[in-house]
């Protein structure tokens, strides 16, 4: 019930929002700022240019809104404008890549604690030197939580085809890891 009661609030402030509510569109702005910030930073890995595509994707939301049908979750939608915007970025200008902090873990004892954040930030090097389109896949279902539908919708690609570039993706990432840390270190973490 608590999920109806969410949805029916948000389908009502899409609508008011549609219709040109600027507080009714601040709302949603303030429930998705983190999620389309966070996928724009993992998308482009580059804060200032995140911040750039997240308040390009609002705009653009905001003025799309009139012909939002409500096919889709409005936060999948959401996720469609924010993909959009950062591939359209990075095919602009590729950018220097600036790694962020790896997401963090507790690991007990300094030497496990150096080996893991080791281990992350190896990870999220060979991320950003993926293809974009592996990037992405790997962004959206690892990252950001996405099911197979949602990305499939997210980047309007067949569901076969983000199964496969997701598998591509993680069997790519796993061969560059191994090569980088080896498989014992890299198994060392993968199993603590």
């Amino acid at each position: 019930m608590g999920r109806e009661v969410e949805a029916t609030a948000e389908e009502s402030l899409v609508r008011r929002s549609a219709h040109g509510d600027g507080r009714a569109f601040a709302v949603l702005v303030n429930r998705y700022k983190g999620m389309v910030f966070s996928t724009a930073c993992r998308l482009l890995n580059d804060a200032g240019r995140a911040e750039d595509a997240a308040q390009e994707t609002f705009i653009k939301a905001y003025a799309a809104l009139p012909g939002f049908r409500g096919e889709a979750k409005f936060s999948s939608w959401l996720y469609r404008i924010c993909y959009n915007s950062c591939i359209s970025m990075l095919r602009k200008k590729r950018p220097e890549v600036e790694l962020k902090e790896a997401a963090t873990a507790s690991v007990p004892g300094p030497v496990e604690e150096v080996r893991s954040r080791s281990i992350k930030q190896a990870v999220m090097d060979e991320v950003v030197e993926m293809p974009e389109d592996y990037r992405a896949m790997i962004t959206l279902y690892h990252f950001n939580g996405l099911s197979y539908e949602e990305i499939a919708l997210t980047t309007r690609k067949p569901l076969g085809t983000v199964k496969a570039q997701i598998h591509r993706a993680r069997a790519l990432l796993k061969t560059r890891l191994i090569e980088r840390v080896g498989w014992e270190e890299l198994r060392k973490v993968m199993w603590t």
